[in-house]
């Protein structure tokens, strides 16, 4: 009993000492100015919509660029607010370093989908359905066409990016997503010279398991380019039209 109650307190002295020693560490010391900033952007292989040179750029445009002011002065959250303003920056961690630097970690929104909807709307969609201004296209994005209302984007769309993105065979797979004006989905795939009718925006997982299989029990026996038009819309029916 007593060995336990040794263990116990020196777990609670270490972890002590650990809180203090970090706090000291990470206290900046008075007259030390900031000598640079150091911008961390997650997922900037895969999204790239902000670089290090625009977080500098909009901190020295909002007049809080942290670089040659005493690091007891800079406020950090000021920092944040101002980067969070952007609209594809979704979290910002910002702290001062005992070195005299200032690193900001950045988290982007991550967009599964570029819409091109009737009326000339660009946009991208995250994965909440959240709109993202348009930027330079992304050719590793599936893109959206076809008769697309804001509503339909966020309730519909978006899942549908969801879907596709997180498989893997599907990510590769489907180029394009055409909503046609009654609402119902189409698939244009990479390889294949035919369009997949899923329908109704409804069951689009069940629906996209039903394809995947038929691709592996049939298409890989009869060829890829047999038909022109594979039809999911109907519950457990696959429906082909011959070339």
């Amino acid at each position: 009993m007593i060995k336990k109650v040794f263990i116990l307190l020196l777990l609670v002295l270490l972890s002590c000492y650990f809180v203090v020693a970090i706090t000291v560490l990470n206290r900046p010391q008075e007259g030390v100015l900031c000598s640079d900033v150091e911008a961390f952007i997650g997922d900037s292989a895969q999204i790239g919509f902000i670089k290090k040179d625009e977080i500098i750029n909009i901190l020295t445009q909002n007049q809080c660029n942290p670089v040659g002011k005493n690091l007891d002065e800079i406020s950090l959250v000021k920092i944040e607010k101002t980067l969070l303003n952007n609209p594809y920056i979704s979290d910002v961690t910002a702290y001062k370093t005992p070195n005299g630097k200032v690193n900001v970690i950045v988290k982007q929104y991550i967009p599964t989908v570029y819409v091109m909807a009737e009326g000339g709307q660009n946009y991208f969609l995250d994965r909440s359905g959240r709109v993202l201004p348009h930027l330079s296209y992304f050719a590793d994005l599936v893109v959206a066409t076809g008769h697309i209302t804001p509503q339909f984007a966020k309730q519909s769309l978006a899942p549908l990016g969801c879907l596709l993105q997180d498989d893997a065979f599907w990510s590769n797979q489907v180029q394009q997503i055409n909503i046609t004006e009654n609402g119902e989905v189409e698939l244009v795939p990479r390889v294949g010279n035919h369009i997949i009718a899923l329908g109704p925006p409804t069951k689009l997982e069940e629906k996209l398991t039903r394809m995947k299989e038929f691709y592996t029990e049939g298409l890989n026996k009869v060829g890829w380019n047999k038909y022109s038009r594979i039809s999911l819309k109907y519950d457990n029916q696959i429906v082909c039209k011959k070339r």
